[in-house]
């Protein structure tokens, strides 16, 4: 803490004597227990700057003709906003062991950025609370939810009572305020229908959703702030389901029909947000969704198709096609992709020539303990069920001494598992979301299924279909 009080009274020196002179904007800090050598600053999600940390975990930024508005810094695997202003002198203190809540600013341009860590965390804590409100009816939610929302509004006006902020540093403070609490009640009728297990969403009061008359669905300043980029997702899902099931005649609910709720969602999106920053996170943020839920490749064409049409020169759109082609790729029928395995011995091997019969891939990793230990034990169940085929593991880290340990650790068979040469790759290729994934495959290296998932009721059947 004295090392960043000592660097802001150099800082404020150094701005009196060229008062007169362009103004200069600096951010530094100092990281306790570094993850890493770097700190990397963005504007948007483009990197302004990367910076390695000196012998005493301390860096300094002197930023240029600065484009004032909403940043992040990143110090993998952590990031967190910061707001910064022309003539801002910003300097942090964290603890990588509790980076959030260790997160703590100084200096010129302080306040505010205490102010939205503080509110982050508040969030956080409520979550749990808020939960057990989705139980209430919908008068009592909305009272609960406006009482906790009151109590941060009226730290907020102390903020803006005590200290001179700017008309955009009040706007990202207080949506900080806004958005969870909005996006919680888009949330509302979804969580209460499972948790009180009705067939249907409720129809709520007709005052529930007044507060989006209000609300800016195009502002530009808050493109890249997750919470109201997160509550526009969900406020057009919301939408979209209501349309759709108001208007959309079909035997099956809307939540069955996945692609035509997307092409629902596109159409929306395009009439809804105009300003191209959102529009591209919004199409992106869909395409990943649909891609993850439909892996029908006739379904995934007409999807794009619109899509394309919608946002033809989206700025992820190569991410987008990436993901597009390698689901094509990954149809019944198609041969397994070529991805590298690094067996324990470390010999590099590939899923290609692991073939030898029919083979179920499933997934790892070192650092998702219950799920290791749950998966591995799944398996060896599986395996006295079927001997006739074999179960692959493959690991997703790339920390080999401590893969070995860890099989020999749990008694795995080594000859059937294999860690990934490059996550990336093997991420990219068989479209790895989420680690109960399975990858089902024929004698002959061919695709029976892709996508399935080992917790499904209906996994055994896919596996007897081979």
């Amino acid at each position: 803490m004295r090392y960043l009080l000592m660097a802001s009274t150099i800082l404020l020196m150094y701005s009196c004597e060229n008062s007169s002179k362009d103004v200069s904007t600096y951010f530094g800090g100092e990281i306790v227990n570094p993850n890493s050598p770097y700190v990397v600053l963005f504007k948007n999600d483009e990197v302004v700057d990367s910076v390695m940390l000196d012998d005493n975990n301390r860096f300094l930024l002197e930023l240029k003709n600065v484009d004032e508005g909403l940043y992040h810094f990143e110090h993998m695997p952590e990031m967190q906003y910061v707001f910064i202003e022309k003539g801002d002198s910003i300097l942090f203190r964290l603890n990588t062991l509790d980076f959030d809540e260790s997160l703590i600013f100084s200096g010129k341009g302080a306040e505010k950025n205490n102010f939205m860590i503080d509110m982050f965390l508040v969030n956080e804590d409520e979550e749990k609370l808020i939960y057990d409100f989705y139980d209430l009816e919908a008068e009592d939610f909305v009272r609960k939810m406006d009482s906790l929302k009151q109590m941060k509004l009226e730290l907020y006006d102390n903020l803006v009572l005590n200290f001179d902020l700017s008309e955009d540093a009040k706007n990202i403070a207080k949506a900080g305020i806004d958005y969870p609490h909005y996006d919680a009640k888009e949330i509302y009728p979804y969580i209460h229908r499972n948790k009180l297990h009705h067939d249907e969403v409720e129809r709520l009061p007709e005052h529930f959703y007044a507060y989006r008359n209000n609300l800016n669905y195009n502002d530009e300043r808050l493109s890249y702030f997750g919470p109201y980029v997160n509550y526009l997702n969900m406020y057009l899902n919301n939408v979209t389901y209501a349309t759709c099931t108001e208007l959309c005649v079909d035997e099956k609910p809307v939540s069955k029909r996945t692609l035509h709720f997307y092409l629902h969602k596109l159409k929306l999106v395009d009439s809804t947000i105009k300003v191209k920053e959102i529009r591209d996170i919004l199409f992106r943020n869909a395409a990943f969704s649909y891609l993850r839920k439909d892996h029908n490749a006739l379904n995934n064409e007409q999807f794009i198709a619109l899509y394309e049409k919608f946002s033809p020169d989206n700025k992820y759109g190569e991410e987008i096609n990436y993901v597009f082609s390698a689901i094509k790729k990954l149809q019944r029928g198609k041969p397994i992709p070529k991805v590298q395995l690094v067996k324990v011995s470390g010999q590099i091997t590939n899923t290609e020539t692991l073939v030898k019969g029919a083979t179920v891939y499933y997934f790892w990793s070192l650092n998702q303990k219950n799920h290791m230990t749950h998966i591995n034990k799944k398996v060896k169940v599986l395996e006295q069920k079927y001997p006739e085929y074999t179960f692959v593991g493959i690991n997703i880290n790339e920390d080999h001494e401590k893969w070995v340990g860890i099989l020999e650790r749990m008694g795995l068979d080594t000859a059937r598992q294999f860690r990934s040469k490059s996550f990336e790759e093997i991420r990219e290729k068989l479209v790895i979301e989420g680690l109960n994934k399975v990858v089902i495959v024929n004698p002959d290296g061919t695709i029976v299924n892709a996508f399935g998932n080992i917790n499904e009721a209906n996994f055994m059947d896919n596996v007897k279909s081979l």
